[in-house]
């Protein structure tokens, strides 16, 4: 009886070594993935690109050698078969191990998607020893079974994907190894046959692991089974042989196992779904989201598959993008309640994903081989080169991207920065060791990621390619004295700014010798803590060479400082800030470092080198000029932290056109610590008010401040640059403007329709959202999306600044510019000190001018009732004021005869009998 015990003992103990008490299997719920115990599940997975399957992006390769065998052939011709065998082996060994696992768990992860290649399963079709069997393989089944049990060590669960199916499933290759000289998947009843075998094996194999997630059919299928379609089937209109192949397969795994998840992906990799149907009570829709907005409207069509048939959605692969991307996608999907599956762990030299296999030095000398010839590498040398990259593989020798994982995880439930790098001062900081987190909290960059599928243009986020993920463009530094750490800022932009949280030894003057490469002299760079300006200047030319300059006096107080690298001018490249020890913070004397206006309000702030005693700030001796003209002070008063600022309204408002300077002519401010205010005139005021476009003028359809619906892409009409497109009814563009004067304009408008045109509605908006004014604009049809025209219409606006609606009533067209020109004739009052006559005419006109005008530069032109000009008229000049104008070749009808002397103009209204 005992040794009965002792067995059931044994066996439960043997039980809940292979089922982990908290292991539970996963299943449909509706809309949910829950588990076992119907807790919802939201999937936080990773890929394992490249582990079993090679992709040449990922290696390098791709210029040459895109699809795995292609690699795998160069390698061979290279080293033979037998050191081939050696690299895969190795190859396979370390690109995924336990610590992989426990750095994925470690990060957040709860789940991994395993790409898989069909031939370390089974054998090819053609090398089958007997048509139409299958001949199972140790390989992929050895590895997956490690995979999984590391994997449920660490309560994350696997989600098998059949990445490259027997003959490729589609027509771009590289993703599935596709060989367009053999039958494809679709092609070939034997493929097809042998991949749901696959799938019958592996699930009678897995039926009762739990942390296997559920089984991913066929990665990105993208296939034309209809003749003369995109090849890619992105307009296939029922993809019915996709469909009835998922059921099939399901069919043959459910005669198995009927407790795993069934993922199926559409054709156009995972994103068309046109015929799909519901065939499995335990299966969840796959979508794979690439460069497109992270917006609702770009995951509309995968809700819509969800609420209508009731199950959930996976983004099942993503990726491929900046930090910035990677947070706002996982933002969107998991606020829409969807789990995600990043791509890919790692790649060769890479900064996109965790972990950077480094490129080895000899392996680039194969790359360069492959690529342009030359003398063949020795074999022992190419050999070597190919085990070293692939001992790089290994986690102890990849490069960790912490960015990545802090912008996927923690960057998801808060905007608050972390330091990157232990930043001491006195002591060198890094300009690429600028803080963790998003653009606008850690650092500002112009371009923060790639957009293309949406925008059709293609955007690098970080131009170098280097060191981090995130928008600042970073390179690898090649000139030894840049005192930096190997990488440097560059490409860098007005506007741009980089944040580091410094630990500061003690309050002083610090000297802080910048590391830069500056061509022209033009470069200004400001150093902020936490944002009070502490100092800025222009960093002379350094002729392109690395260079140091050394601002002096730079007062920073003791503790935790947020420091700030902020390009007034941009041009210069960056590498280092190193902070020593000056002079004492109370030997340096009080003075301004700049002034702007705060954010975007008429407050003016005046920043100081240290805190001002408060109780010496009064207005005496403060003076402020707008547009050279003296502007009365009121509320002024000591702000900032630890008082490091005046600020100051002016008695009347201001606009962005302003231009703005600030004096101090008294005798009585005071630091802090004692110091008497400098002197000091006409300090520019740094305009920061919202910019406003002017009217008249042109205004570039990308340059809104709301896009709501519309999405830019490239254009070719003349000019280049952005145009906007993607039309639907009720989309609409907002634009700051300023019109100059009351009155009628004439609106034209550069469009583009394919084949239904459409209607704008132009409104002039106050700053209530009241409409002012409006017309409504009719576009064309201009037979192509870049075949331009223009679509003219008139619209009164009102002076002053104000919002410019352009809305869309009926799509679809593409938006290029809007012009606004003044409609001259609403505006020709009688012109003192001038005549006109006879009017009406028929032949000539005479305009007496006044003596001032006579001998001043001049032009004239003639405009019909819509602005347009029809003639620049000959004149006759008598020399006694008369200037003889020809109308010739006028039809009878109302004109403007406008005479331009210098920057003076003035309008006069003719009729031609």
């Amino acid at each position: 009886m005992r040794f009965i015990k002792l067995i059931f003992i044994i066996s439960f103990l043997l039980t809940l070594t292979a089922f982990p008490l908290c292991a539970q299997f996963l299943k449909v719920s509706g809309k949910k993935i829950v588990d076992d115990k119907n807790n919802e599940v939201l999937l936080r997975g990773m890929g394992l690109g490249g582990w079993m399957l090679q992709e040449g992006y990922m290696l390098e390769t791709a210029s040459f050698a895109n699809t795995q065998r292609e690699i795998r052939a160069r390698i061979q011709n290279l080293i033979g078969p037998v050191a081939t065998d050696q690299f895969y082996t190795a190859w396979l060994t370390n690109h995924c191990t336990r610590q992989d696992i426990d750095s994925l768990a470690r990060w957040g992860f709860n789940s991994v998607r395993l790409p898989m290649h069909y031939n370390l399963f089974t054998l090819p079709i053609q090398s089958e020893p007997t048509p139409g069997a299958n001949t199972w393989l140790d390989t992929g089944f050895a590895l997956t079974d490690s995979l999984i049990k590391w994997c449920g060590a660490n309560k994350i669960y696997v989600i098998l994907d059949l990445h490259a199916a027997p003959g490729g499933q589609g027509k771009d290759a590289a993703i599935s190894d596709y060989d367009n000289t053999k039958p494809s998947l679709w092609e070939s009843a034997d493929n097809r046959a042998k991949t749901i075998a696959l799938w019958k094996k592996l699930a009678q194999r897995y039926v009762n692991e739990p942390w296997v997630g559920g089984y991913d059919l066929i990665n990105e299928p993208n296939w034309n089974f209809t003749a003369g379609l995109n090849q890619n089937g992105c307009d296939e209109t029922n993809n019915s042989a996709l469909w009835q192949l998922y059921a099939d397969i399901t069919g043959a795994i459910r005669t198995v196992d009927n407790r795993h998840i069934i993922f199926v992906e559409g054709n156009c990799w995972a994103n068309n779904y046109t015929g799909f149907y519901k065939w499995d009570d335990n299966q969840v829709i796959s979508f794979h989201k690439y460069w497109s907005n992270n917006d609702i409207t770009g995951i509309q069509n995968s809700l819509n598959l969800r609420d209508k048939f009731n199950l959930p959605l996976w983004l099942g692969e993503s990726g491929e993008n900046s930090n910035q991307w990677f947070k706002d996608a996982i933002k969107l999907s998991e606020s829409n309640n969807i789990g995600w599956a990043w791509w890919p762990l790692k790649k060769i030299s890479s900064i996109v994903g965790p972990f950077t296999a480094k490129e080895e030095p000899d392996y680039r000398t194969l790359l360069t081989y492959w690529q342009t010839g030359g003398t063949k590498p020795a074999v022992d040398f190419a050999t070597n080169a190919l085990m070293k990259q692939a001992d790089n593989l290994k986690v102890k020798n990849a490069v960790y991207h912490k960015d990545v994982i802090d912008a996927m995880f923690r960057q998801q439930g808060t905007n608050n920065t972390i330091p990157f790098a232990k930043n001491i001062i006195p002591g060198k900081i890094y300009f690429t060791d600028f803080d963790l987190g998003g653009n606008g909290y850690a650092y500002m960059d112009n371009d923060v990621a790639d957009y293309h599928v949406s925008s059709g243009v293609t955007t690098s986020w970080n131009q170098g390619n280097s060191y981090r993920n995130d928008g600042v463009d970073i390179e690898k530094t090649t000139v030894p004295n840049a005192q930096g750490n190997g990488y440097d800022v560059g490409w860098t932009q007005d506007g741009e700014w980089m944040q580091y949280t410094s630990q500061v030894d003690s309050l002083s003057g610090y000297e802080i010798a910048v590391s830069y490469a500056a061509g022209s002299g033009q470069s200004k760079l400001r150093i902020t803590v936490n944002d009070q300006t502490v100092a800025t200047n222009v960093l002379p030319s350094t002729g392109g060479q690395w260079g140091t300059f050394t601002f002096h006096d730079v007062i920073i107080p003791k503790g935790t400082q947020k420091i700030k690298a902020v390009i007034e001018t941009g041009g210069m490249n960056l590498a280092a800030m190193t902070f020593s020890y000056g002079k004492k913070a109370s030997d340096i004397s009080l003075k301004p470092l700049d002034a702007q206006t705060y954010l975007s309000t008429e407050k003016i702030i005046v920043n100081f080198n240290k805190g001002l005693n408060s109780s010496t700030l009064t207005a005496t001796g403060w003076t402020c000029k707008v547009n050279k003209t003296l502007v009365s002070i009121k509320n002024l008063v000591a702000s900032g932290a630890n008082g490091y600022q005046v600020s100051f309204d002016l008695s009347q408002p201001i606009t962005d056109a302003d231009t703005i300077t600030v004096s101090y002519s008294g005798t009585g401010v005071k630091s802090s610590d004692g110091s008497l205010l400098s002197l000091f005139t006409d300090l520019p005021v740094k305009n920061n008010l919202p910019l406003h476009l002017p009217i008249p003028g042109t205004i570039q359809s990308e340059n809104f401040i709301v896009n709501y619906g519309l999405a830019s892409e490239a254009c070719s009409d003349a000019g280049g640059g952005l145009d906007m497109g993607y039309t639907s009814s009720g989309d609409y563009m907002d634009y700051n403007v300023r019109v100059s004067k009351t009155d009628s304009y004439i609106l034209e408008v550069r469009c583009a329709s394919n084949s239904t045109g459409g209607v704008i509605e132009v409104q002039q908006l106050d700053d209530t959202g009241t409409v002012l004014n409006a017309a409504d604009v009719t576009v064309p049809v201009t037979g192509g999306w870049q075949k331009w025209t223009s679509a003219t219409a008139k619209i009164n606006l009102t002076a002053g600044p104000s919002r410019l609606r352009v809305k869309v009533v009926q799509p679809e067209f593409n938006l290029n510019w809007y012009k606004f020109t003044q409609n001259i004739i609403s505006a020709t009052e009688p012109v003192a000190g001038f005549s006109l006559y006879p009017n009406p005419a028929k032949k000539k006109v005479i305009l007496y001018i006044p003596n001032e005008l006579l001998n001043r530069d001049r032009k004239l032109a003639i405009y019909n009732s819509l602005g347009q000009m029809v003639k620049l008229p000959g004149v006759e000049d008598d020399s006694r004021n008369n200037l003889f104008i020809s109308l010739e070749g006028l039809a009878t009808g109302i004109y403007v005869l406008v005479f331009q002397s210098g920057t003076d103009v003035w309008h006069f209204k003719i009729l031609v009998e």
